[in-house]
């Protein structure tokens, strides 16, 4: 029997990666418009013998979150914990099949047979790379950017990616293989593989974030992706389109980790019996390595099928396949249809009238109005209008559609182009107003030329001038002294101290304050159109405050720790004020 109000959890190990975000996207993405379901994520933070003491103290004291799962009452988790999964694997474990025995569960990223997991294939993309680079391009001496030897895909790529070299007949060199800890900051281990290999044709790191580093190290010794040596990442992330020039990288095919998880998870809570499931993984050429599969043969354009023309489409328009469609959007993979197969029916038919044009023009600006270019990357786009364009110039069959169909392709470059530059001036302008919060909430919180003893609840009242949409800080009565050995769990309930609704900030009355832990997700002052959140703690050192629940908006991933950071020090400056 199904159920009609779900509350599931997900716990991840990070938040900030590219990777964790484009996840958490898709899974947000994948949630059922049919149901009243709420996603509750709770970001925790990988750390291991090699962290330093004062980062490995934080970043335990952050991992409180993970025990707010006891007192939420889940219907599902879907579970990503990376590296962590490996070195506190039986600690973890324990807690999860103990605490969460009854609780159906999917995990991301975990080799374990005895689970419900959800993995890529990650040998199918590796292999279209490495055989395609071999077999079409004929180069021969390979290096890998590695990652984290307890990180379950990074050993899986790499012994995935030597196997497929022997298949090839190219043997291995362990002196063309680091190991990284997968950030963009592995600077150093890409200069000492670069220095170990000199000649490299081509490099595969470990994911895009690697490869960001190895383009940092490139550029020093004035060598171009692409052009002095091919290069390809993994994860196909926002970030790899983001990279000059944009990276070739591995991804998922027709279905995203998010999604297939959401699926499985749901089917379980539902009482089907469900089986563990890989992603399907290509390689999207970019500009570091040229590679498409798909052609625009002259006679297809020409015959204009419809199948033809939606795999333009998805080939172009990659992510749009895996993004969530609300009935109230515009299909745009049916309007990308009609606007190219009007004009091919006009150049096979040799005429095109004037309201034909017009109607075109105002299409193509509905298309792309309606925000296209973010489920693809200016190159692509760009490459798949050229090829278009050039295929039918080459058999020019009327001068006069001709020109009109060139103007409405140039049209859609401007579009495109426009589209681009507005999307990245508007990221700009909201990174500059987030600065401006956090200066306006530092200086409301030092209280210059006020009485003190007024620290804590002039940032409360502050919260809203971070540029959160939609958030809601949670504090309890008294802050807790959290130690991960002997906390026995958080109390069960907590007071909502402010909310913010659409930007706006309402403190509030202290009748209307308390409630029980597990109710925090669901208090009616928050915004029902919000259905995903994630819960940050609020902590200063040991003192664990209370924790500061936002919704899944497109830049809390990259500021929601710190915001969470902020409000922790301004508490514990207020709790040692003295009037």
């Amino acid at each position: 029997m199904q159920k009609e109000k779900l509350m599931i959890g997900m716990m991840l190990e990070d938040i900030e990666s590219d990777f964790s975000k484009e996840l958490v996207k898709s899974v947000v993405n994948s949630l059922p418009s049919d149901k009243d379901l709420r996603l509750v994520i709770l970001p925790g933070k990988y750390y291991d013998d090699s962290t330093g003491e004062v980062e490995s103290a934080y970043r335990s004291v952050h991992n409180c979150v993970f025990r707010l799962a006891e007192s939420l009452k889940l219907d599902g988790m879907i579970i990503h914990l990376g590296s962590m999964s490996r070195n506190i694997t039986e600690l973890f474990r324990s807690f999860l099949m103990k605490e969460f025995s009854g609780v159906p569960k999917v995990f991301i990223g975990l080799d374990d047979p005895g689970l419900v997991t959800v993995n890529y294939d990650n040998r199918s993309g590796i292999s279209e790379a490495v055989e395609y680079l071999i077999n079409v391009c004929g180069l021969t001496r390979f290096c890998m950017l590695g990652g984290r030897e307890d990180n379950k895909d990074a050993r899986f790529r790499k012994n995935a990616y030597i196997q497929i070299l022997h298949e090839n007949g190219i043997p291995f060199d362990e002196r063309s293989f680091v190991n990284t800890d997968m950030t963009e900051f592995c600077v150093r281990e890409a200069r000492k593989l670069l220095d170990a290999n000199p000649g490299t044709e081509a490099v595969f790191c470990v994911n895009d974030a690697s490869a960001k580093a190895l383009y940092k190290v490139m550029e020093e010794r004035d060598l171009v992706p692409g052009r002095d040596m091919k290069v390809f990442g993994f994860d196909n992330t926002y970030m790899s389109t983001e990279l000059i020039p944009p990276l070739a990288s591995i991804g998922a095919f027709d279905s995203t980790l998010g999604q297939k998880a959401v699926e499985l998870l749901l089917d379980m809570i539902n009482g089907a019996e469900v089986t563990s499931a890989e992603i399907g993984t290509k390689l999207y050429g970019r500009d570091s390595l040229p590679y498409d599969v798909f052609a625009y043969t002259f006679n297809d354009i020409i015959k204009a099928e419809d199948h033809f023309i939606y795999k333009i489409f998805d080939d172009c328009f990659y992510r749009y396949r895996t993004a969530y469609h609300s009935s109230e959007m515009l299909d745009l993979r049916r309007l990308y249809y009609e606007i190219i197969s009007r004009m091919l029916f006009a150049f096979r038919n040799r005429y095109m009238s004037v309201e034909t044009y017009e109607q075109l023009i105002r299409l193509i600006d509905i298309f792309f109005d309606n925000e296209a270019v973010l489920y693809t990357d200016a190159s692509k786009l760009l490459l798949s209008i050229k090829r278009l364009q050039d295929a039918l110039n080459d058999r020019q069959r009327s001068a006069a559609v001709s020109v009109n169909i060139n103007r409405l392709f140039l049209h859609m470059k401007d579009k495109a182009l426009c589209s681009f530059s507005n999307y990245n001036s508007y990221q700009k302008k909201i990174r500059v107003d987030e600065l401006g919060g956090l200066r306006d909430f530092m200086i409301e919180t030092m209280g210059c030329g006020r009485e003190p003893g007024s620290t804590i609840d002039r940032a409360i009242s502050s919260v809203g001038r971070f540029g959160i949409g939609n958030a809601a800080l949670f504090l309890f009565d008294q802050p807790l002294c959290y130690d991960q050995d002997s906390f026995t769990g958080f109390p069960k309930t907590i007071s909502m101290r402010c909310v913010v609704r659409n930007g706006v900030t309402r403190l509030l009355q202290q009748q209307h304050r308390s409630c029980l832990l597990e109710e925090m997700p669901v208090r009616r002052e928050l915004s029902r159109k919000i259905r995903s959140e994630i819960l940050f703690p609020v902590f200063h050192r040991k003192n664990i405050y209370g924790f500061l629940m936002c919704g899944t908006e497109e830049d809390i991933f990259d500021k929601g720790e710190y915001m969470a950071l902020q409000l922790g020090r301004s508490l514990f400056i207020g709790g040692n004020e003295r009037v």
